[in-house]
């Protein structure tokens, strides 16, 4: 009787995780979703640019790349990405994180880009 008892108690904590397990599982499906539908709508976005681009002001794809190149060169890398860009503070002149807001030292307000 205490075995099965203990029997139970496992099943039912097996259960239990496994159901956990799928909840998680299923929130990571439906973020990834989101992820997908933002990444689509990004790329139709920047195909929309480029082609306005092209047209309207003959900018071409030579040029294009070269400012993808010297954008993704800022942060020191030639890798694909935009990352870990530094920003010097107006006010102490210590390097910041470009995405903050303040200066990490002294509190003065940063520059902010839309990027």
């Amino acid at each position: 009787m205490l075995w099965d008892m203990i029997q139970q108690s496992q099943i039912h904590d097996a259960q239990s995780s496994a159901a956990d397990a799928y909840r998680r599982a299923d929130q990571v499906r439906r973020d990834v979703d989101q992820s997908q539908t933002t990444i689509d709508a990004l790329a139709l976005s920047c195909a929309a640019m480029w082609e306005l681009l092209s047209e309207k002001l003959g900018v071409t794809e030579e040029e294009l790349m070269s400012k993808i190149e010297e954008i993704d060169l800022r942060d020191g890398k030639l890798d694909g990405k935009i990352s870990g860009a530094k920003l010097a503070c107006s006010s102490c002149g210590r390097s910041n994180n470009a995405k903050r807001g303040r200066c990490l030292y002294c509190g003065t307000a940063l520059p902010r880009s839309p990027f």
